[in-house]
């Protein structure tokens, strides 16, 4: 008895070992199994990622769409830039649900008349009504004064009133906003430019907190915002594009090893990056695109986040943002 025992313990042991190891392995984008795709019914059908969107935008549920100002986005963009249809009566939907989400300070809450003001919550409002050609819908002048009266003193922005200090995501989110409204002349570009700059990383990348490691978010959060200040230097530009080339994300990296499989939203804000830094040469188009191929799901039309997890609609919308940068589906007009 004690000897089948043990050889049961050794066989899971072995096959933890196993899995282990494949997660360990896990690199590059070309690891993140490109048959995938193909072996769940077939390769990407563009038009069934567009059914997928139209019916999530039927739902008239509990979580009736859209669910929120960031849910509103992902599938208007990916909608328009798949070359579906947004309908007036669909577009009159979202437009009255954003402007029941601006607050009395001019920020937007994540569902209408709950909660703070915030400017995550915010900027995708900003970004969703100018998809629609409708920024004019809101009380533009209160949105400007509620994202201005976030600024701090070290130059970055906060997330809401009464917080106690800015962070580079917050930065970016309030930047982003005021560009949308035109109104970046309410910015101190010197303070913002010199706080995004204190989150620079040793490897060239940028991190979300001072002194902690860099990651594709942060970076492409603080490139945006250093050319939003009007401050994205070549030294730095250089220096950020070495590290995305070197990174997982590139399509160019052969081998290594990672705790963890690499992340659609992640390779999403890489591509982001080297757009607003014009080195997107620095990618290898084909494996990122096999990447990409092989988190669809070919049951429902949508992407999955990472290898092995089924659809979600941010990382659907995060898979056509990827298409969109690479070249193979146009830019939304507003998006």
């Amino acid at each position: 008895m004690t000897r089948r025992v043990v050889m049961v313990s050794v066989a899971v042991a072995v096959v933890w070992a196993g899995l282990l190891g494949v997660l360990v392995r896990l690199g590059p984008p070309r690891l993140g199994n490109p048959a995938r795709g193909a072996a769940a019914g077939g390769a990407p059908d563009g038009a069934k990622t567009l059914g997928y969107l139209e019916q999530w935008a039927r739902r008239d549920r509990w979580d009736r769409f859209p669910e929120s100002p960031s849910f509103a986005f992902y599938n208007l963009y990916a909608t328009r830039a798949l070359g579906g249809a947004v309908s007036p009566e669909l577009r009159a939907q979202v437009v009255e649900y954003l402007r029941s989400c601006q607050a009395r300070d001019g920020g937007f809450t994540a569902t209408p008349g709950t909660g703070e003001s915030h400017v995550v919550a915010t900027l995708y409002a900003l970004r969703t009504l100018a998809l629609l050609g409708a920024l004019d819908a809101i009380d533009r002048p209160r949105a400007v004064e509620f994202l201005a009266s976030l600024k701090a003193r070290d130059g970055g922005f906060r997330g809401r009133a009464g917080e106690a200090g800015a962070s580079l995501g917050t930065t970016y989110h309030a930047l982003a906003g005021l560009e949308l409204l035109g109104a970046l002349d309410r910015v101190d570009r010197s303070g913002a430019a010199a706080f995004v700059a204190s989150h620079r990383a040793a490897d060239g990348g940028f991190a979300l907190r001072r002194g902690a490691t860099s990651s594709p978010v942060a970076t492409f959060m603080a490139v945006r915002s250093l050319k939003l200040a009007g401050a994205l230097d070549a030294a730095t530009s250089a220096a950020v594009a070495a590290y995305l080339q070197g990174s997982r994300y590139s399509g160019r990296l052969r081998e290594g090893t990672f705790t963890s499989p690499p992340e659609l939203e992640e390779e999403a804000h890489v591509l982001a990056a080297l757009a607003d830094l014009g080195r997107l040469d620095l990618v290898n188009r084909g494996e990122v695109e096999r990447f990409v191929s092989s988190l669809y799901v070919a049951e429902n039309g949508g992407y999955g986040p990472r290898p092995g997890l089924g659809t979600t609609p941010p990382s659907t919308y995060h898979a056509v943002a990827c298409l969109v940068a690479l070249g193979r589906l146009p830019s939304p007009a507003g998006g």
